[in-house]
């Protein structure tokens, strides 16, 4: 038989038991006892964990920064600007400071030779809300960057950039067509006229030091009116006769692209030698400047001179009426004087004047307290000096000697370097002198007759 069908309705499902509200406030009130306990717990801790992590931070931050700083001074410039990475990464600073950081560790890239990084570096500098001081030195060194890596298009365009934005702060000096010429464009093209002359000058000056000095040659140029007018007007002329040497397709001279081509083959060359000179004074350490100072102790001596004051005049008539007031003593405190930075020596260009034999050998005649008698013409303008005093000549002590005896030794190991790149290159590469052929036809040059052995004296 079929089965029968089972036509009874299955059993309802079981009903879950429902808490009451009086078992969920059971639950509340639970979670908030425990979550009040952890958290007097967390405040408990709190002092002596975040008190001994902050210090322990602290410490850290502190070291980084001395070891980059010391580093820096060591000339290990790509080992500093890890340490400082390191630094920026647990420090905690402000905008400006972020800034300041990347500037340095970009510079401290471009000394370093990783031209490509620091530029990346630099270029961060313009997203932060910094000087225009600050902005300024952070393109200038992202120019240089650009050059050293080759990219001169890219060079010109970022400097254009530059330009229209220096334009619109009103720090434009000139306008020439579409070209804008900043006052900071013509620092640089003054720095590095100042650094080829000091360089063909055979200034004894480590790589820094160069870069200094041709700075400081630069802005002395540019602090007076008369000074800033003159090198506009030089580089206004420069270029209008390129534009107009475009004009005529000169660009596209076979002789003048040859004369480029040279001028770039120097430049790379003298870069080569920068380099290995860099490279070798990096291991300059405290041992071998005391022992170069000891073994050339005559030549670090400072100089017998006169520390003096100068007031500056546009003309003569201005000299003249300044003399004329300093001999009455209620108009003696009209004439403004300028204290000199350092002192006049024989031989030595003049702080504040600048090359000028006749200006150095009066201030060095005039007694200490004494005045000039009359205007000194130097540099285009005028000048009145006061001696403030005489020094005589002293031997400096190692600590006082310091920059000179580095730049002195930086000039031997500079040497040394050279003379061990020119070994090292000339197994590298082959060199073969090929001596000029006779020409067809022209006799054999003749067989030197050797001279008779020299008579034996009894």
């Amino acid at each position: 038989m079929p089965p029968s069908l089972d036509l009874s309705l299955p059993d309802p499902p079981k009903q879950r038991a429902r808490g009451g509200i009086l078992q969920w406030l059971t639950f509340l009130a639970v979670l908030g006892a425990l979550a009040l306990l952890a958290l007097d717990r967390l405040r408990d801790a709190r002092p002596t964990a975040s008190g001994g992590a902050g210090s322990g931070a602290a410490a850290e931050v502190d070291r980084l920064k001395s070891l980059a700083t010391d580093l820096e001074k060591r000339t290990l410039y790509v080992e500093a600007e890890k340490v400082w990475g390191e630094y920026a990464a647990v420090a905690e600073l402000k905008p400006e400071e972020t800034a300041e950081l990347l500037y340095r560790r970009g510079k401290c890239l471009k000394e370093g030779g990783k031209y490509a990084e620091a530029a990346r570096r630099l270029s961060e500098v313009e997203a932060y809300p910094v000087s225009r001081d600050e902005k300024r030195k952070a393109r200038q060194l992202l120019l240089e960057c650009l050059s050293a890596l080759g990219k001169q298009d890219a060079r010109d365009s970022v400097s254009r950039l530059f330009a229209i934005g220096e334009e619109e702060k009103g720090t434009a000096v000139a306008k020439i067509d579409n070209e804008v010429i900043t006052k900071e464009s013509l620092r640089e093209e003054l720095k590095s006229s100042f650094t080829e002359m000091l360089r063909a000058q055979g200034a004894p000056l480590t790589p820094q030091e160069l870069d200094k000095k041709a700075e400081e040659l630069a802005d002395a140029e540019l602090k007076t009116p008369e000074g800033l007018r003159q090198v506009i007007q030089s580089a206004a002329s420069r270029r209008v006769l390129y534009l107009e040497g475009l004009e005529r397709n000169y660009d596209s001279d076979p002789a003048l692209q040859e004369s480029v081509a040279r001028v770039r083959r120097e430049l790379i060359a003298n870069r080569v030698i920068e380099s290995e000179a860099e490279n070798a004074l990096k291991t300059l350490g405290p041992t071998e400047l005391k022992n170069h100072y000891e073994a050339n102790k005559s030549r670090f001596v400072e100089k017998a001179g006169s520390e003096f004051s100068l007031a500056r005049f546009p003309g003569a008539a201005e000299a003249e009426s300044a003399l004329e007031k300093l001999k009455d003593p209620a108009k003696a405190g009209d004439v403004r004087w300028i204290r000199a930075k350092e002192a006049a020596v024989e031989g030595q260009p003049v702080p504040e004047v600048g090359p000028s034999p006749e200006a150095c050998a009066h201030i060095l005649a005039l007694p200490e307290g004494g005045v000039s008698g009359k205007p000194i013409e130097a540099a285009g303008a005028f000048y009145i000096f006061r001696v403030e005093k005489k020094r005589s000549e002293r031997q400096l002590s190692a600590e006082e000697a310091e920059a000179q005896v580095r730049a002195d030794l930086a000039k031997v190991k500079r040497k040394e370097a050279f003379d061990s790149l020119r070994e090292s290159l000339s197994k590298k590469y082959r060199v073969e002198i090929l001596e000029e052929k006779p020409a067809t036809g022209a006799a054999p040059p003749a067989t030197p007759t050797p001279a008779p052995a020299p008579s034996k004296q009894p």
